[in-house]
């Protein structure tokens, strides 16, 4: 599943305070020392993941659960997998129960070559599925059609995600997936009720 919502799409002083109060305590603080813009999208994508892992689910995730160790990517101890990915406009947040999984959204361009953004979020998204940090970005090998990326040993499956006309972005995964449903989050649109 993906959920993604733009960043004007913010969580309310309320949520957000909720939001930070189940964090771990490094967490936390490491959010309310950001600037306000990065606090926000960071705070939206943590109530994509809880919805997402929500619907997944059926039943809201144990927030002691979740994990941020130094060096990779969060995590929840027991699943789901998640993977993040912010742009200047849109966050997106992609969660799964069947395998480890990354995903990169970037903002289109009008200078930028659509070609060389496809392939870039196709690194991004190659590498967070496994596990591996940007220094490794220029180990990532693509099939020329962007289905596949390798690095590190590892294979994920590609595949472009349509999220809004003026994003692009790509979902990876560490095992083929069918079929992957995809949905807007907005405040409208949001069950606020503490879960």
């Amino acid at each position: 599943m993906v959920l993604h919502a733009a960043r004007t799409a913010a969580v309310d002083a309320a949520r957000a305070e909720w939001l930070l109060d189940r964090l771990p305590y490094a967490r936390r603080l490491e959010l309310e020392r950001r600037d306000a813009a990065a606090r926000a999208a960071s705070l939206l994508a943590l109530e994509l993941l809880l919805e997402a892992a929500t619907r997944l689910r059926g039943a809201g995730p144990d927030m002691s659960r979740l994990r941020f160790p130094a060096g990779h990517k969060p995590s929840f101890s027991g699943g789901p997998w998640f993977s993040v990915s912010h742009s200047r406009s849109r966050v997106a947040i992609a969660v799964s129960d069947r395998c480890d999984l990354g995903i990169d959204v970037e903002d289109r361009n009008g200078l930028a070559d659509p070609a060389a953004l496809d392939r870039w979020t196709a690194i991004e998204a190659t590498l967070k599925a496994a596990g591996c940090g940007l220094r490794h970005s220029r180990e990532v090998r693509l099939a020329g059609d962007l289905a596949t990326g390798e690095v590190s040993g590892r294979v994920v499956h590609l595949r472009g995600i349509a999220l809004a006309p003026d994003s692009v972005a790509r979902l990876a995964t560490l095992l083929p997936v069918a079929a992957v449903r995809v949905e807007e989050w907005g405040p409208s649109l949001a069950c606020f009720a503490n879960r």
